[in-house]
């Protein structure tokens, strides 16, 4: 007698993942602590030359070269890097994704409550902690701003935490506000990266090309833009991190 051939087992497909941002272990900080050290000093060695020996060369060129049409189309382009409006729609999308999960809501985007909230306080710790770097190093370095040269030759730095605004230029934080929404969205939808960065960059171009800061400024504001952001990722988007899916009066109780 023919045995009967033994039938395999029957695996059941693993359900599809929940609609929404990445989370749990698709996200993991690129570098390790040593080489974003590297990156860093890579970065200030890189600015030191350029606030050496390009940006005020460079600064000039942009004033001989460049036309009135030419920079009033770029301030409109700077207006991306204002990040009052980008606060604003994070701390909504918090809000309201915090109070779906609790109550239970059906989603209308096509993602879950806690995709919404873990991505939109990656966007404001983002904004929070790597502006606050930006402020310090504005205050404390005091570096001239492009129109402190133009207007009376002065090009350099001034003193620490001075209350004349125009010693302010280092790093840009509009270039900071546009990478780190180019940097968040592009870890929560990368494939658009790329046109994220892109028009990160253009806001870049526009502190440039309107003599608002040199090169190595929005230089420096893009690296910490991509530093911080790649840092906080991990720890907001993990799901074994359950603090961003509460309050935040509640984020210190333990789980």
């Amino acid at each position: 007698m023919i045995p009967n051939p033994v039938t395999p087992p029957v695996v059941a497909p693993a359900a599809p993942a929940a609609p929404g941002l990445p989370v749990a272990d698709e996200v993991r900080n690129p570098f390790s602590l040593a080489v974003w050290l590297l990156l860093g000093a890579a970065l200030a060695v890189l600015a030191a030359a350029c606030a050496r020996w390009v940006d005020l060369p460079l600064a000039i060129w942009i004033k001989q070269s460049v036309s009135d049409g030419v920079n009033e189309s770029f301030e409109w382009v700077g207006q991306l890097g204002e990040s009052g409006p980008y606060i604003g729609v994070a701390l909504a999308f918090y809000v309201v994704g915090l109070v779906g999960l609790a109550r239970g809501w059906r989603n209308p985007l096509r993602m879950s409550y806690a995709s919404m909230a873990r991505g939109s306080l990656l966007m404001l710790s983002t904004m929070a902690v790597g502006g606050l770097v930006v402020l310090v190093l504005k205050r404390s370095v005091a570096r001239a701003r492009p129109e402190l040269f133009f207007e009376k030759g002065i090009y350099g730095l001034g003193e620490s935490f001075s209350r004349v605004q125009q010693f302010n230029s280092f790093p840009s934080s509009h270039t900071y506000a546009a990478f780190a929404v180019a940097v968040v969205l592009g870890i929560l939808a990368p494939r658009w990266r790329a046109v994220f960065l892109l028009l990160a960059a253009l806001v870049a171009m526009s502190r440039l090309v309107n003599l608002d800061h040199y090169l190595s400024d929005v230089m420096t504001a893009a690296g910490i833009a991509v530093l911080v952001g790649h840092v906080l990722a991990p720890r907001v988007l993990c799901s074994k991190y359950q603090w961003p899916l509460r309050a935040p009066w509640r984020w210190w109780k333990k789980g």
